[in-house]
């Protein structure tokens, strides 16, 4: 129809105006000028019929957001409650991509308070099961549980109190130095930011900055250098104050001055705390208590560094091609002296 009504008009035009030349009522260049006129309008009201189009598109879609906000709430069961810290992996399988599995069956259980270290060649699921172990993802069969409640049945704000990530991906985001850092508690007064921030020897840079704590970060505020972002991470973990903490190689995309701060901020963080460093630089394997190592999806290795060592196993041979020995070289040579400022 208002395809029809565009053609209408000139059609008429030229009925009319060809019958008023015939009586020689209008010149032809009249006539003329009147059928261009005429077709000079259907531009004008075609983007007027697209602006009709476009507030019956934007009402229909104000009609469903007011619909979504005024539908009741359907009833949720009740999230559980963790009876305990300790963190349980049974049989779990994962695959980002149906019929691709990256993890085949891992079972694994954290004593509170301990240290473990995830190490093993590049691809073999050590990040996935991180995540995992954080709550990101949920396994495709199996379970992760804490204190014998479902991990990805927790409500996210007990989530991050039980386990939190610190992966080498750092955000500052839009707002004050302070917002940032309370994002973890919003309601967190200024001293307890002060505190955090201190924590991991943040404060001394934080109150240099023009404004202190209401220095404006993030895209067009204050820059922040790739250090101090991932300080400003570690300071939000003090605030949510979880009781493990999956570390993802938090300091391997810094320069080594910057990480060797970095893992003394870090360190403070994880005192106490049951905590899975994810290693992809053997170092941090050293000093836990305990080091998986993770092959093709699975956990082939389990036990300290000396005892896996001492098997000659996959474990031993990373160590060694690690530290640059020859493969024949006695394992208990390949021993290096641990960093004093490593977070173990």
């Amino acid at each position: 129809m208002i395809e029809v009504s565009y053609v209408l008009p000139m059609v008429l035009t030229l009925l009319v105006g060809g019958w008023l030349h015939l009586r020689h009522a209008v010149s032809l260049g009249q006539l003329t000028t009147a059928v261009v006129y005429v077709q000079q309008l259907i531009h004008p009201l075609d983007r007027l019929l697209s602006w009709l189009d476009e507030l019956q598109v934007g009402g229909a879609s104000l009609a469903r957001l007011l619909g979504v906000a005024d539908a009741p709430e359907p009833p949720r069961p009740a999230a559980p409650v963790p009876d305990g810290t300790r963190i349980e992996v049974r049989g779990v399988r994962f695959g980002y991509i149906e019929g691709r599995e990256v993890l085949h069956g891992v079972d694994l259980t954290l004593r509170p308070g301990e240290r473990l270290a995830v190490v093993g060649p590049s691809g073999a699921g050590k990040s996935t099961l991180g995540r995992l172990l954080a709550g990101i993802h949920r396994p495709t069969e199996g379970s992760v549980t804490v204190g014998g409640a479902p991990l990805g049945a927790l409500d996210p704000d007990r989530l991050r109190a039980e386990v939190a990530l610190v992966s080498q991906e750092h955000h500052v985001f839009i707002g004050t130095l302070r917002e940032n850092v309370a994002m973890a508690r919003p309601a967190a007064p200024e001293p307890d930011v002060r505190t955090a921030l201190a924590a991991v020897n943040a404060l001394e840079w934080s109150d240099a900055l023009p404004a202190g704590l209401e220095t404006l970060v993030g895209d067009g505020g204050h820059p922040l250098t790739a250090a101090q972002a991932q300080q400003v991470a570690l300071a939000r973990l003090i605030l949510a104050d979880p009781h493990t903490l999956v570390l993802d190689e938090a300091t391997a995309l810094l320069d080594p001055r910057a990480a060797r701060d970095l893992e003394r901020s870090l360190a403070a963080v994880v005192h106490g705390r049951t905590v899975v460093a994810i290693a992809h630089r053997l170092f941090s394997a050293h000093d836990a208590d305990r080091v998986a190592v993770v092959e093709d999806g699975r956990i082939t290795e389990m036990g300290s560094h000396d005892e896996l060592v001492a098997a000659n196993g996959s474990y031993a041979a990373l160590w060694r091609s690690w530290q640059g020995e020859a493969p024949e070289k006695p394992p208990d040579m390949a021993r290096a002296r641990p960093r004093e400022d490593a977070p173990f």
